[in-house]
């Protein structure tokens, strides 16, 4: 009897490892790339504030300021309510490329810039959040 219980834990044990092993966990967001996937422009250049908001109605998914700068082209911005970092270009269009840096949330930022306001819609991959944001410039 004492065989079977070494046999069935031995057994166990080495299905837990492959399991644990072949499970390649993939990031939730893309990291930046080193160069933009478009000719960038500096037309946008400056400070920007403004806001996300949901439209899903789910209690996780807040809504929060948004903050950054367009410097040379490249945009780095920041979710306030838990510090997400958005950083990637914006186009001689006003096409924005963004990539998260967070490890829980799988953002999906989309926007576009006119002048003195950008606009967009944003979601996350593994939780029902969705909506709209929006930038407008505070500072050259």
């Amino acid at each position: 009897m004492k065989r079977i219980y070494i046999v069935v834990a031995v057994c166990v044990l080495t299905l837990m490892i492959f399991i644990l092993e072949n499970n390649d966990r993939r990031p939730l967001n893309t990291a930046r790339p080193n160069t933009p996937p478009f000719p960038i422009s500096m037309h946008y250049d400056g400070k920007w504030e403004g806001e996300r908001r949901d439209i899903s109605g789910d209690n996780i998914c807040l809504e929060t300021r948004v903050i950054g700068t367009i410097e040379q082209g490249m945009v780095n911005l920041k979710l306030l309510y838990n510090n997400t970092l958005l950083s990637g270009w914006v186009s001689n269009e006003g096409d924005l490329a963004l990539y998260a840096n967070s490890p829980r949330w799988g953002y999906r930022f989309m926007g576009t810039a006119k002048k003195e306001r950008i606009d967009g819609e944003w979601r996350v991959t593994n939780a029902p959040c969705h909506g709209t944001w929006y930038l407008k410039r505070v500072g050259g």
